[in-house]
C-alpha cells in the first residue's frame, strides 16, 4: 500500500528557495515537482499551504493526478497538518515532511515518519546516473591548418605574410 506523504508546503518552498537545483521556484512549480517525485514512486501525497486558495484558474494549475493541494484558512498550515496526524487511522503510514518543531513533535509522538524538507530535496532532485550521461564528443581538433592560422591572423590584425612569424603554424595545437 503506498505511503501518504503530508507536506508542509510552505516549509517545503522555503527550503526550495533556498536548496534547490532550480532558480525562482513558486507554489506551482512546486506542485509540478512534487507530483513528479509521487509519480516515481507512486506516492499519494497531500501538499498544505497556509492561507486561501488561488483564484479558480490559478488553482488548477496546481492540481494533479498524485498530488492534492489543500489551503488552512482559516488555521494555518500547521493546524491543519497537525490536526491529521491526530485523525490519522494508521499513522504509521503516514510520512510528514516539515520542519516546523511542533508537528515534528506530534508525528514522532504519534510513530509517523518524518523528514526535514532539506533532506526531502534529495529526493526531489536525485544526483544524475554517471552512466546515463553521454560522454560529450570532443569536437576540437588536433592542429591548426596554414589556412585556419592565416584566418585567425587576419581576425587578430596582423599580417601573416608567408606566415615568417609563425614557422609551423600548420602543426600548432591548440
Amino acid at each position: 500500500m503506498p505511503q501518504h506523504v503530508i507536506i508542509d508546503g510552505n516549509n517545503l518552498l522555503h527550503a526550495m528557495r533556498e536548496h534547490a537545483p532550480v532558480p525562482m521556484v513558486g507554489r506551482e512549480t512546486m506542485v509540478r515537482i512534487v507530483e513528479r517525485w509521487a509519480r516515481r514512486g507512486h506516492e499519494r501525497v497531500t501538499l498544505i499551504l497556509d492561507g486561501h486558495p488561488p483564484r479558480e484558474g490559478l488553482s488548477a494549475q496546481m492540481t494533479g493526478a498524485h498530488i492534492t493541494v489543500r489551503f488552512s484558512a482559516p488555521a494555518t498550515a500547521d493546524d491543519l497538518i497537525v490536526e491529521m496526524i491526530l485523525r490519522a487511522a494508521n499513522p504509521d503510514d503516514l510520512r510528514i515532511i516539515s520542519g516546523d518543531t511542533a508537528i515534528v513533535h506530534e508525528a514522532s509522538r504519534r510513530r509517523c515518519a518524518s523528514t526535514r524538507p532539506v533532506d526531502f530535496i534529495g529526493e526531489l532532485f536525485p544526483p544524475a546516473d554517471p552512466k546515463a550521461v553521454p560522454t560529450p564528443r570532443v569536437e576540437k581538433p588536433d592542429a591548426v591548418s596554414p589556412e585556419e592560422a592565416r584566418e585567425l591572423l587576419d581576425l587578430l590584425g596582423e599580417d601573416a605574410g608567408d606566415n615568417e612569424q609563425f614557422p609551423g603554424a600548420d602543426r600548432m595545437k591548440w
